[in-house]
């Protein structure tokens, strides 16, 4: 024991050592070939972070969200979050017809099981090692 009873207040903090749930959700990438992948994303996650677990994540041009790249379209839009006010500033930046249907990876959250979203390119890795 530690003289201020550090290990046990830590302990206390963390539930005794368990780990804290992670609530987890399907959502459905129709990837630009067609195909059709599943993956499982922890609520909050933005799309761009859940494509992580795709072979190739969703191609983005910025590490800020300004770039306005990496737009998907959403084929059913439960489990995500509404837009905020940034990422509607963005699409009006970049893409000057508004389409209701058109997100931003980056911004979009993931709140529910149900999204469902097309996307339009990935990131290229052969073109990063010069393989092309």
């Amino acid at each position: 024991m530690t003289p201020f009873g550090i290990r046990k207040r830590l302990k206390g903090l963390v539930g005794q050592g368990q780990a804290p749930q992670v609530t987890r959700f399907p959502v459905t990438f129709v990837l630009p070939d067609g195909t059709e992948q599943v993956v499982q994303t922890e609520a909050r996650y933005t799309l761009a972070m859940a494509s992580q677990f795709l072979p190739s994540p969703i191609a983005t041009g910025c590490p800020d969200g300004q770039c306005g790249q990496c737009v998907v379209e959403v084929l059913d839009a439960s489990g995500l979050a509404a837009p905020s006010d940034s990422e509607r500033k963005i699409m009006d930046k970049w893409h000057k017809v508004p389409d209701p249907k058109r997100r931003l990876a980056c911004h979009a959250r993931v709140e529910g099981p149900g999204a469902r979203v097309k996307v339009f390119s990935l990131f290229d890795y052969n073109s990063v090692r010069g393989t092309e």
